[in-house]
């Protein structure tokens, strides 16, 4: 089977989703299947398949289409800045899928609604469509606006386009879509409010190869503290919505109490420096360390005694259940996926999301009791080994590929969707233009227009107005 796997977001930097793709691909290659990775590289501006060699400039498709979704013609793409971005952003990943080509491949598995609902715009020749729901889009977009706007509440951002647009944005990835899989019934029950209609929903939790992981674990370790000082530990990116700035408040109190603990938080982001002036504020900058971005989780988490997650939203982070095989019992944020990684007191703890006092107390707690410690850890990674296997999630990814070819086939109980179907309900709005029609126009772009031409369907068209939100 030819498979293509996909994600709108940048291929190689992306955390979690990185590693489930990186991890299944190759699991199905083992398994005799040809996989392709598609994914966009930040640094020279291209989208591109992975180990092939072949990309697609997305500069120049941009700088056309940029100067033409003008505000006087379509004021609904600027009602936020946001939007405008998004926008345009899709339009030149579907003219760069559309040149990169997807009719060699016999199933297409999406990793996000964005690049579900793109895919199926741009299919000529329907191909069956699996798609992950890694995370809550419209979610996710209050945090990182809420990290600039302390203030900002849930109800406030609800009244905004940007909210409305990702809500949209996240439906027509959801119908657009033949199945789809998601790791936990949190974000199955928000993909049901998607409205979706007649596609299944699987619920495949993420898997872990246990024997690689053991092995990268088996490797010195990165961190080293002095003897006798307990490490409680975080991995993952250092932004708002990751929580990190609950943990180090946590920490602040837990001072106090306790002397006997170091903490080494792990990753990079935007808030690396807002982060460290908190550590400082605390007092803590012999206590706190920050160590970059660090390649080998697995022999770190080796050094640690206790692992936190105080993501204010997470689905199913990669990290909690790396925490697991290396024998602790992580601390999680009770929201979101999480709560659903751990059974409280037994494999795991789950403490009130941006409850820095409970998290402290939590902390204590595993920091004077040696033996629950030990005792829950081994718990933990007993029930990892044996509910978070990459084969088990391989296995369960293939299913749902047979069965969206059965829908194609109409060998299903469930029906293919007949949305997005070629010139099936195509609305045009007045003024959208297809790519081609522009770049013919412009000598030095000529070949780009033909390969647009080609690999686009011919009624395709920007802006897109199922997208037109109104004022």
């Amino acid at each position: 089977m030819k498979i293509l796997l996909v994600t709108y977001w940048g291929l190689t930097n992306m955390g979690g989703i990185w590693t489930y793709m990186k991890q299944l691909a190759d699991k199905l290659n083992e398994y005799g299947h040809e996989v392709t990775l598609m994914g966009s590289r930040a640094e020279d501006h291209t989208l591109y398949l992975l180990d092939q060699g072949i990309s697609f400039d997305k500069k120049t498709l941009y700088n056309v289409l940029l100067p033409q979704l003008d505000k006087d013609r379509f004021p609904h793409l600027h009602l936020e800045h946001g939007i405008f971005s998004f926008e345009l952003g899709r339009y030149v990943f579907e003219g760069g899928a559309a040149v990169l080509g997807l009719e060699k491949y016999d199933v297409i598995h999406a990793q996000d609604p964005i690049s579900a609902y793109a895919l199926r715009r741009i299919m000529k020749v329907r191909k069956p469509l699996v798609s992950s729901f890694h995370g809550a889009l419209a979610y996710e977009s209050y945090f990182e606006y809420k990290g600039l706007e302390p203030a900002l509440t849930r109800k406030e951002y609800e009244k905004r386009a940007i909210w409305r647009y990702f809500r949209r944005l996240e439906g027509m990835g959801v119908r657009s879509s033949d199945l789809i899989l998601v790791s936990s019934d949190w974000i199955g029950r928000l993909v049901n409010r998607q409205d979706a209609g007649e596609a299944p929903i699987r619920i495949l939790p993420y898997g872990i190869d246990v024997k690689q992981y053991d092995a990268k674990a088996a490797l010195p370790a990165p961190l080293k503290f002095g003897d006798g000082l307990k490490v409680i530990m975080y991995a993952g990116r250092l932004e708002y919505i990751k929580g990190v700035h609950v943990l180090i408040a946590a920490l602040g109190i837990l001072q106090h109490s306790r002397q006997d603990w170091v903490c080494a938080i792990s990753g990079i982001g935007s808030l690396t420096e807002e982060l460290q002036a908190q550590v400082l504020d605390q007092g803590m900058q012999g206590r706190v360390f920050f160590t970059g971005k660090m390649d080998n989780i697995p022999a770190a988490l080796t050094a640690a005694d206790i692992y936190v997650q105080p993501s204010l939203q997470d689905t199913q982070p990669f990290s909690v259940t790396e925490a697991q095989l290396a024998g602790i019992a992580p601390v999680v944020a009770g929201t979101a996926g999480m709560p659903e990684m751990v059974q409280q007191g037994v494999t795991g703890f789950v403490v009130p999301a941006e409850d820095s006092m409970a998290l402290a107390v939590q902390l204590e707690q595993l920091l004077q009791d040696d033996e629950l410690r030990l005792r829950t850890g081994k718990q933990a990674r007993s029930w990892a080994e044996h509910n978070r296997t990459l084969d088990g999630m391989a296995a369960g990814t293939l299913k749902a590929y047979h069965e969206a070819l059965s829908m194609q086939h109409g060998q299903s109980s469930y029906p293919a969707p007949r949305r997005f179907n070629k010139g099936e309900g195509r609305i045009r709005l007045p003024q959208a233009f297809h790519p081609a029609d522009i770049l013919e126009h412009m000598p030095p772009d000529r070949p780009l227009a033909h390969a647009l031409r080609e690999g686009l369907p011919q009624d395709y068209c920007i802006p897109d107005a199922q997208m037109a939100l109104k004022e």
